[in-house]
């Protein structure tokens, strides 16, 4: 008998993600002030609590363009491991960089996160965008986009055979040994001999994952990928995107509708739809919008003068994502998203797009405003079309607006009866 689907939640851990106006929001309200590290474990928390399948965080190796309070996210290899010590059911994805990393040096890095967490480790693979990120890591300029994803392709392929070629095994006289073999990988890129010397996890190895829009990202998924980290919009955008990615699983030779697609999301909510919109409205005056404009399309590396903050957005401007997508300088699926979202608003103003882009939270992920009965309906439509997995959740205004989810919405979703009732013991890779 076929096992039920269930909705995944994963739960982005990175104050990068928040609303630009959390924190005068949190000082309003009296919450108490926390350290970034302390933050960390409070999303551990949280995701157990919440039955998330997953935490995710994000990298940025480098502080060029980064808005975060916090100058940027921790480290997320180092940050997982050390929530994984105060967390027992939540997965735990880090992204790295194929550009950046050596794939030998990254394998035992994350093999070293799934011994920590018992096998609830996933790598989220990106590619890096940014030229200056780029001279951190002993590189005269940033690989071209072909580049990079050829060397993400090998690399990938690397990492998996590090981590499949070694096993624990009981031998006759009753103990458990770990052995590995070489692989002797001699490519255009990387010369990996092996073996890999750290012991697998009780799920054999990290789930990978992946994050990207673009039709080389969407190849290299196809190929590696057990889940996709997406944008998508709306519904008739998430099914262009599961067709777009079950035609690439089928050319790797892989089942469609084997590797979910997980959009992002990023929920306001109230006990109606006009409170969460109050509340809304209390993040952003907390907001001095004018200095944050220039990141809006900044982030892209698209120039575009942005002038009067309530004046008209120059739509007429704006490059069609095919245009661009050689030479977009961050996720080309949160071009098309934010390209998109402009595109169905005629008249938007500056100010809207500067909010929907980065003053909101969650780059330019699908915002939803409404009421805890609302957002269940939501989920239970994008649920029954079977074009998602799931979504990562990126929530506005930190602890409070996490815990008044887990608190209204996850028993909603439960007793609709998409939600799982009780923790997920299974090793990481099995659930997705």
């Amino acid at each position: 008998m076929a096992e039920r689907r269930y909705l995944h939640l994963n739960l982005v851990a990175n104050d990068i993600n928040l609303h630009q106006g959390a924190y005068g929001y949190e000082r309003a309200h009296g919450i108490a002030e926390r350290s970034t590290f302390e933050r960390l474990l409070e999303y551990g928390r949280f995701g157990d609590q919440g039955l998330f399948t997953a935490l995710f965080i994000g990298d940025i190796p480098g502080m060029q363009g980064s808005p975060a309070f916090d100058g940027g996210p921790a480290e997320p290899i180092t940050a997982l491991t050390a929530i994984a010590a105060h967390t027992r059911h939540v997965g735990l994805i880090a992204t790295a960089s194929t550009t950046f990393y050596d794939p030998y040096n990254l394998a035992r890095l994350l093999a070293s996160l799934d011994q920590a967490s018992d096998g609830r480790a996933g790598y989220n693979a990106v590619t890096s965008v940014i030229d200056d990120f780029a001279l951190n890591y002993s590189l005269a300029q940033h690989l071209d986009r072909e580049a990079r994803y050829e060397r993400a392709d090998e690399f990938l392929d690397v990492l998996r055979s590090l981590w499949e070629n070694r096993e624990l095994r009981r031998d006759p006289d009753g103990r458990l040994r770990f052995y590995a073999e070489p692989i002797n990988h001699r490519g255009k890129r990387f010369q990996v001999t092996g073996p890999l010397n750290v012991a697998p996890s009780r799920q054999g190895r990290p789930l990978i994952a992946q994050a990207g829009g673009s039709g080389a990202g969407i190849r290299v998924a196809a190929k590696y990928a057990e889940m996709v980290f997406t944008n998508s919009s709306t519904r008739e955008s998430a099914a262009e995107y599961r067709r777009t990615l079950d035609t690439a699983l089928a050319e790797a030779g892989r089942a469609p509708g084997s590797v979910p697609a997980i959009p992002g999301l990023i929920p306001y909510l109230g006990r109606t739809a006009a409170e969460a919109q109050e509340k809304l409205a209390e993040l952003d005056g907390y907001v001095d919008w004018a200095p944050i404009a220039p990141f809006a399309l900044g982030q892209f590396g698209i120039e575009i003068p942005l002038g009067d903050i309530d004046a008209p957005f120059p739509t007429e401007a704006l490059p069609v994502p095919a245009d661009v997508e050689a030479t977009i300088k961050s996720t080309f699926g949160n071009y098309v998203g934010l390209y998109n979202w402009i595109q169905q608003r005629p008249g938007v103003s500056v100010r809207e797009v500067v909010a929907q882009a980065v003053g909101r939270g969650g780059a330019t992920h699908r915002k939803f405003v409404g009421s805890y009965d609302d957002i269940v309906e939501d989920f239970a439509a994008w649920f029954a079309d079977g074009n998602v997995g799931g979504f990562n959740l990126m929530f506005s205004a930190g602890a409070q607006s996490i815990g008044e989810f887990i608190d209204e919405v996850v028993p909603r979703l439960i007793d609709r009866g998409i939600y799982r009732a009780t923790p997920d013991e299974r090793p990481l890779r099995e659930r997705f």
